[in-house]
């Protein structure tokens, strides 16, 4: 893997641990007492390294933690022996032995699976805990309304699991008025009641937001804690988590009608003065972006001029390039406290989620 090799200054992303214990702690304030707050750390913690994240969230209390793959829940037991740690994907015949064995509860999403644990704790004398998601709405993953019909009337039936929480996801959380979260409130509400003593859990990051009647027994934020605005209409008080600087690597003056990148798709009305930084696409930065994303120098924002690309992108340093020599280093801010991911997200038309989780491996990440 790219991790383990050494990687230069070329382009830095700065996680600040503090910002993400301040999140946890922000979340669990909105809690009521007896609420668990739990943490989503799939997708190597939406791209920012799980073993750091992991390691910090453990100080800061967090006891319990939900990844989608198996292979990522493995991972965060080799780190610590001690958590709780939930995975939504399921379950099936052939990786059945691997919860077992790393101590995993699988999220159940379908009859099948769940006779597929109770046979197989019946067969090993054992009594493995699972989590049962219902679909109250998603249409992903999850009992559908027939399976947890049958379910209810039946849960006697599987005697040889135990239940260890039960769980759904809210689909439109992000706009707190949106009618279609009280009706999976009212959904699960009914679907809880017939699971007493049984823990229940409903609201990711959004879905915290919506107040303490969405909140049940656990909450599952995910892109709060990294500093990911979970609303779409809303700001929330949050704290940066995340930052990326990259170095201009070389400086060069261009001629009236030079062309700049792939395809030639920009032309120079006059003299200009570019710069070169190393990321692209390969970095998370999809073509897409190219007319809509911007960098910064000292908060001062710098046009992409020319194609995205694979590993460089080039911008328009005519205004600042006094500014861009004053150092022997120069660093333009992909994102910072000044300028996130929610505002960069938001001026390319995405979601913060996908900036973060698409950033890969080729950064040298620095823990502050």
């Amino acid at each position: 893997m790219l991790n383990h090799f050494p990687k230069d200054n070329n382009a830095i992303l700065e996680i600040d641990l503090k910002g993400l214990t301040s999140n946890y702690n922000t979340l669990n304030k909105k809690l009521s007492d007896g609420t668990e707050c739990a943490i989503t750390i799939k997708a190597n913690a939406y791209g920012i390294g799980d073993k750091s994240v992991l390691s910090k969230l453990i100080k800061s209390g967090c006891k319990t933690y939900f990844v989608a793959h198996l292979s990522e829940a493995v991972r965060l037991r080799s780190y610590s022996k001690k958590i709780k740690i939930f995975s939504y994907h399921g379950i099936n015949k052939d990786n059945l032995k691997y919860f077992k064995n790393y101590d995993i509860i699988p999220v159940i999403n379908n009859l099948e699976q769940l006779r597929l644990v109770n046979k197989f704790n019946l067969k090993n004398k054992i009594y493995k805990g699972v989590a049962i998601h219902f679909d109250t709405g998603m249409s992903r993953l999850g009992l559908d309304e027939e399976e947890t019909d049958w379910l209810i009337k039946n849960i006697k039936k599987f005697n040889h699991i135990k239940l260890e929480l039960i769980m759904s996801h809210l689909a439109c959380a992000d706009k707190p008025k949106h009618p279609m979260n009280l009706r999976q409130l009212k959904k699960f509400t009914a679907i809880s009641n017939s699971f007493k003593n049984i823990k229940a859990s409903l609201a990711n990051s959004a879905g915290i937001f919506l107040g303490k009647k969405y909140h049940f027994d656990m909450v599952r934020p995910g892109i709060a804690i990294y500093g990911g605005n979970p609303l779409l209409s809303k700001k929330v008080d949050l704290r940066n988590v995340v930052s990326l600087k990259v170095k201009i690597i070389q400086i060069r003056t261009i001629k009236k009608n030079d062309t700049v990148g792939y395809g030639a798709s920009y032309r120079a009305k006059k003299e200009m003065v570019i710069g070169t930084i190393p990321i692209g696409y390969a970095d998370g930065f999809n073509r897409k972006y190219t007319n809509n994303l911007s960098v910064r120098l000292n908060n001062k924002p710098i046009n992409i001029i020319g194609r995205i690309s694979m590993d460089l992108i080039t911008i328009d340093l005519t205004k600042f390039l006094n500014l861009a020599k004053s150092k022997k280093d120069t660093y333009v801010d992909v994102f910072n406290k000044t300028y996130d991911i929610n505002q960069v997200s938001n001026n390319v038309g995405t979601i913060p989620y996908e900036i973060l989780t698409s950033l890969g491996n080729r950064y040298k990440i620095k823990y502050l």
